[in-house]
């Protein structure tokens, strides 16, 4: 840390996040074309409609094999992340009161927070808990013959389910943390691993206080 930025997120944390992002969106276009044949137009991206179908399949273990392999690399940070985001406090449901004038870009006085703001911490649950169905049931549509016909018939609505909430989660998460006006320190945090110390203590006080007393 220097006088003007503190390191939010470390190597392995920017690793999950990015690579799970470029997973995830190779993962949402080709599971569209197989989804619907209203995307097919899309398919000669891919190489064609099987090309697609594989290319699904090779992503869905990257992205099932990325977060272990950051899991690996920091598991002491994945700690501290699990601790936070479900840690639930008052200031995260005042947070989450104020949050709908803070999504509409209107200057609210926010309630300190610590590394993860309320939405964050919802945003971390959700997603990752979606994600977790997501892969669990595409590997048993992928691995069918294996399973009970029962657990092979829920798992296709589970993931359909799962992708829609997922996709709302990731386009708000990408318009939070890089378009929306005040939070594009957001988007650097992730992309370089440093903020701004001022922006930091506007939008986490609770973690710079922590981070800058140590």
């Amino acid at each position: 840390m220097d006088n003007d930025r503190v390191l939010r997120f470390g190597g392995a944390a920017r690793f999950a996040h990015w690579g799970h992002t470029v997973t995830f969106l190779v993962l949402l276009f080709t599971g569209l074309i197989l989804f619907t044949p209203a995307l097919n137009f899309l398919a000669p991206v891919f190489g064609g409609y099987v090309n697609a179908s594989l290319v699904h399949k090779i992503m869905a273990v990257f992205f099932t094999i990325i977060p272990l392999i950051a899991l690996a690399m920091n598991f002491k940070g994945f700690i501290e992340w699990w601790k936070d985001v479900f840690s639930f406090g008052k200031d995260d449901i005042k947070f989450l009161m104020k949050f709908p004038l803070e999504f509409f870009g209107f200057n609210v006085e926010i309630p300190p927070q610590s590394k993860f703001n309320g939405g964050e911490k919802m945003n971390s649950v959700v997603t990752t808990t979606a994600c977790v169905f997501l892969a669990l049931s595409g590997y048993v549509m992928w691995f069918k013959d294996a399973f009970p016909l029962v657990v092979v018939q829920w798992a296709y609505p589970i993931h359909g389910l799962c992708m829609l909430i997922a996709t709302c989660m990731v386009c708000m998460h990408a318009y939070l943390g890089s378009f929306h006006p005040g939070s594009g320190e957001s988007f650097w945090g992730m992309w370089k691993g440093t903020v701004r110390s001022d922006w930091a203590a506007h939008h986490h006080g609770k973690w710079y206080d922590d981070v800058t007393k140590s």
